[in-house]
């Protein structure tokens, strides 16, 4: 009876990271994308930067996930598109932006290409060492 609870929680717990992270994701993601509107530099080393935020990505799901939930983070990427889209709305509320909506159209076409393959490839690169991790703890304990 008591082991029900503890996995509740650990699935709450789980879930929290989840969408925490999500928000966090789609924070950055927006920043990226604003931070290159208003400065040309950002578009020229755009790839390197993606290069940066896939592993930054991955650090966090790396150290959350260590646990039964290790597949939890394939759901970041559900919560980050809606979440993503109203702080995007948001910002561009509040920030100020040209009368030609043409070039920041094409800017966040470009970017949400860019940013769609830094979450994918950050929560895959990190649900990828999770798996490895537990395959090689459940190798070494099978092993001694």
């Amino acid at each position: 009876m008591e082991k029900a609870p503890k996995e509740e929680l650990l699935i709450k717990r789980s879930m929290r990271s989840v969408l925490l992270l999500s928000a966090i994701y789609a924070i950055v993601s927006n920043i990226y994308l604003y931070t290159a509107y208003y400065n040309n530099v950002i578009i020229k080393w755009s790839y390197p930067i993606c290069t940066i935020l896939v592993i930054a990505f991955a650090f966090p799901i790396v150290k959350l996930f260590r646990n039964r939930h290790w597949y939890f983070p394939a759901l970041i990427f559900i919560f980050w598109i809606p979440i993503g889209v109203l702080l995007g709305y948001l910002l561009s509320k509040i920030l100020p932006n040209s009368t030609d909506n043409y070039d920041f159209g094409l800017l966040l076409v470009y970017f949400f290409i860019l940013n769609v393959s830094v979450m994918f490839l950050g929560v895959a690169l990190g649900m990828l060492i999770n798996a490895c991790w537990m395959l090689w703890v459940k190798f070494r304990s099978r092993s001694k």
